[in-house]
């Protein structure tokens, strides 16, 4: 690989993305002369900073680059943080005060009467007695409600009196509150009230975090707003005590520059804004796959890719359309809504970790969603672990080598990984390969129907889409759970890469923010008000860019409205092109819309008879950033036949015994080089079954590109 050198980045230095998982933490680094670094280090869930430095470190060590140089000419560092999920999902954030308007204190705990639902599968919503809403992030002792209000125009109905909120401040802080978060009606179309909030709690508490709803998220929807609002409170102080312990360790080893996080809308901000904006930072790190996988897949020309991120401790999913990832404006947390703008990733409890266990009622093999993470981690790691994990189960069938895990970094003891599958193949009365092999079927089972409801939920056939198989564990699972979706294609990207790809996607992220402003207007659209209002918004962005950095010439701005026929709860977004906003652009607005509708919903389904309207404008600031680009090999490329230098007994759920299978290292094939299945092909961080009747090539690029005929497993 090479790449092009862009505003921070320079040839003699590096752009580095770290993103920690639940079982390791890795990363990425690209030189501005092309060189591709990258290392996995085991995540440290006591001390996060031990594995970001740990796994910045390995990546010198696999370039052989002393870790003071390499720290040293670490000239852009990006981050895919876990902080505030892990916070939010293990309950240990901030104890929250909600101030909001009189009236409406309930509105958090109602949850638009979704509560119960939200987030759940089907089976979990049919079983309606296992159903109760979330635990309150904020109960409703610590809501205050204060006697303001301003109304849909952005006018002053009531006046907020600043005693009245002081006092209800000292209430709050006697139930030991620590953070604070405000959310008033209509307060995005006037933030006055909100800002003379902030200003009596900083009054009262010097130094107390708090959230205004209005600077998070400036759009109509209370509730979504309310709960982003408490939510981004509540995982506030834990970030920021996060972020300046992570600054400091990379400081204290001689990385000069700031720490950029990486956004769940696909980009990243600065450190400052992280630490106001946490909320921003959720599912950062799958995120940042699809962020790579956009980039790879615009280079090879595929339109439609089904990304699959399977690590130690989670499967993620997403989908990219006609070039671009799926999005989505609210995201459902632990069964809270939230208003927060997103990169649209799937998950479920599916990873190497995932523990195997039986269910004592049915007597059947289950596998996760519980995880053995990093600590103990799977029983092979000899840390104390000793229930059977899908890693465990690959040790046992032969597709992972124990003396070469991690490039030899971490050794596995093959023998722990046998006793804890044989205390379940005992139970079921099957031999220690058969238990293995069913632990393997079952989770990619489960990831292949993750994969199912992305697509074919939504109206897409994943057999217009291309597989991108990555992460950890991924390539060791993507030839069994791929068969079971006839896609088109199946490719792990750049081979061992594809190991930490995520890292990558943070590594190459833009520098992003979104600006939102609701302004509805009916169809025909006058040009006039909206041309305003997105010169407003495209102004404010281009000072706070440029105020951030960013150079005038690596700054891009993309508009985009929410349109809906009118009376409907849900909106659509568009595109709008950029420059003067006329009656033609506004004409090609309301046919855009018309014709996503469609495509979402189905032929005939809108109903223009009703109207059309925009609700909200978005204006999308990219500032470009230091960018690798793939350097193909030179000359012809003959596809021809690789010979294995050595081999290894492998057992194979569709042949049903051991066989010995060839073993090829991944490093030292060619372009072109073609390996057919039962194969295993190595590489330092990861490994490729290649499956019974399947096929691998390295294509030009050097990505794998699997052959996987169609037909579910045996």
């Amino acid at each position: 690989m090479s790449s092009t050198s862009s505003g921070t980045a320079t040839r003699d230095g590096f752009v580095a993305g770290v993103d920690i998982g639940g079982t390791f933490t890795d990363c990425v680094a690209v030189s501005g002369a092309g060189a591709v670094m990258t290392g996995k280090h085991p995540s440290t869930p006591g001390a996060l900073a031990d594995g970001f430095v740990g796994a910045m470190r390995a990546a010198a060590d696999g370039a052989q680059i002393g870790h003071d140089d390499f720290f040293a000419a670490v000239r852009q560092l990006k981050h895919g943080s876990t902080v505030a999920i892990n916070t939010i999902v293990s309950r240990t954030g901030a104890r929250v005060g909600l101030l909001t308007t009189r009236g409406h204190g309930d509105a958090i705990l109602i949850m638009r009467g979704a509560g119960r639902t939200a987030g759940l599968s089907p089976e979990e919503v049919l079983h309606v007695p296992s159903t109760d809403k979330p635990e309150p992030l904020v109960p409703r002792s610590r809501i205050a409600e204060i006697g303001e209000r301003i109304d849909a125009a952005g006018e002053v109905v009531a006046p907020l009196r600043d005693e009245e909120v002081e006092a209800a401040v000292r209430r709050l802080l006697e139930q030991g509150v620590e953070a604070f978060a405000v959310c008033f009606l209509w307060s995005f179309a006037n933030p006055s009230h909100e800002q003379q909030a902030r200003a009596a709690i900083e009054r009262v508490v010097p130094g107390a975090y708090v959230t205004l709803s209005s600077d998070l998220i400036p759009r109509i929807g209370e509730y979504e707003r309310t709960a982003a609002a408490v939510m981004n409170a509540y995982v506030g102080p834990n970030t920021t005590g996060y972020i300046e312990t992570v600054a400091a360790r990379v400081n204290a080893v001689g990385v000069r520059d700031e720490i950029m996080f990486m956004q769940c809308s696909g980009g990243v901000f600065g450190a400052q804004e992280a630490a106001g904006a946490p909320i921003f930072t959720l599912q950062s790190g799958p995120v940042g796959g699809v962020v790579a996988s956009r980039f790879l897949a615009r280079r090879l020309g595929h339109d439609n890719v089904i990304t699959a991120d399977m690590g130690g401790t989670t499967f993620d999913v997403s989908v990219i359309r006609d070039g671009e990832p799926a999005n989505r404006d609210t995201t459902v947390l632990q069964q809270y809504e939230i208003a927060v703008p997103t990169v649209d990733v799937q998950s479920i409890g599916a990873g190497g970790g995932s523990i195997a266990w039986i269910d004592p009622i049915r007597r059947t093999l289950r596998v996760g969603p519980q995880s053995a993470g990093a600590e103990p981690g799977p029983a092979c790691y000899g840390r104390g672990g000793t229930q059977a994990t899908v890693t465990d189960a690959d040790v046992v069938q032969g597709f992972i080598n124990p003396d070469r895990f991690l490039g030899g970094a971490l050794a596995l003891d093959p023998e722990r990984s046998r006793a804890a599958i044989a205390a379940l193949a005992d139970q079921l009365g099957l031999t220690l390969e058969q238990t293995a092999a069913g632990i393997t079927r079952i989770v990619d089972s489960r990831m292949a129907d993750l994969i199912r409801k992305a697509t074919i939920e939504r109206g897409f056939d994943p057999r217009d889409f291309v597989l991108f198989g990555y992460g950890g564990a991924g390539p060791t699972h993507v030839g069994l759970f791929a068969r079971e979706l006839g896609v088109q294609g199946v490719v792990v990207p750049l081979g061992n890469t594809g190991a930490v790809w995520s890292a990558l996607g943070v590594a190459s992220a833009d520098y992003l923010r979104i600006y939102d402003r609701v302004h509805y207007a009916d169809a025909p659209f006058r040009p006039g008000p909206l041309a305003t209002a997105y010169g407003e918004l495209e102004r404010g962005a281009v000072e706070d860019l440029l105020a951030a950095g960013i150079a005038d010439d690596e700054l891009t701005l993309q508009r985009s409205c929410f349109v809906r026929y009118k009376a409907q709860v849900h909106t659509v977004e568009v595109p709008v092109p950029g420059g003067a906003f006329t009656d033609a652009v506004a004409r090609e607005v309301e046919q855009a819309f018309e014709m996503r509708y469609a495509t979402l919903f189905g032929a005939g389904t809108g109903y223009r008879e009703a109207g059309i309207e925009i609700t909200d404008l978005r204006v999308t600031a990219i500032g470009g950033t230091l960018k690798p680009f793939l350097q193909e090999a030179q000359g012809a490329v003959t596809e021809r036949d690789a010979t294995a230098p050595e081999s290894r007994p492998a057992y194979w759920l569709e042949l049903e015994q051991t066989v010995e299978t060839p073993v090829f290292q991944g490093a030292a094939l060619q372009r072109g080089e073609r390996v057919a299945g039962p194969a295993i092909v190595e590489f330092s961080d990861t490994t490729v079954p290649i499956r019974p009747g399947q096929s691998c090539t390295v294509d030009d690029l050097g990505n794998l590109v699997l052959t996987v005929p169609s037909g579910r497993s045996n």
